[in-house]
């Protein structure tokens, strides 16, 4: 029974110990710690490689729906999504930007671009890191990316750490 557990523990320790090598390597290349980020996922509009400003749509649901009826091109808004652990699905709180309230866990600052309430989607644009842009620049508009941000006040000043598009496997980001 004694060699059970040591083995047991011997072999918790050992897993541990390599997940722990595994994440930090993963998230190494971002200047987010790791744990930190989520992932969201978006249609492109646009991308701007001089300036690296990524226009992207995505959905809308709960609260955002109405909220998104009182903002015009170029409000700075801060965009808070519905989301668990590393994921976010839709964008679910919209509100006028003001870094003295910035308080969501899934929430980055961007600018409006325009509401579609049918089709409830949200068009915004944000800065991209220049590593994601070469990332970017054989996408047309229309495909789909998903994007990587910052949980929590980090994501103020950079609110996407890394873009690729939809189909590239994570470990490519």
């Amino acid at each position: 029974m004694k060699r059970s557990l040591t083995f047991v523990t011997l072999f918790v320790l050992t897993f541990m110990v390599i997940r722990i090598g595994a994440s930090s390597a993963q998230y190494a290349q971002t200047s987010v710690p790791a744990g930190t980020t989520y992932t969201w996922h978006g249609e492109l509009v646009s991308l701007d490689q001089t300036s690296r400003a990524l226009t992207v749509k995505s959905m809308v649901a709960g609260s955002a729906l109405e909220e998104l009826t009182h903002f015009k091109a170029g409000d700075r808004l801060m965009l808070g999504w519905s989301g668990f652990d590393k994921y976010a699905n839709a964008i679910n709180h919209v509100v006028r930007y003001d870094p003295a309230k910035f308080e969501d866990h899934f929430a980055f600052p961007a600018e409006f671009v325009s509401f579609d309430a049918a089709q409830k989607y949200l068009t915004f644009k944000t800065q991209i890191p220049a590593e994601s842009v070469a990332k970017l620049s054989s996408l047309k508009p229309g495909q789909w990316v998903t994007a990587t941000s910052a949980h929590g006040k980090s994501s103020e000043t950079q609110p996407v750490v890394a873009v690729r598009p939809y189909n590239e496997p994570a470990s490519n980001s």
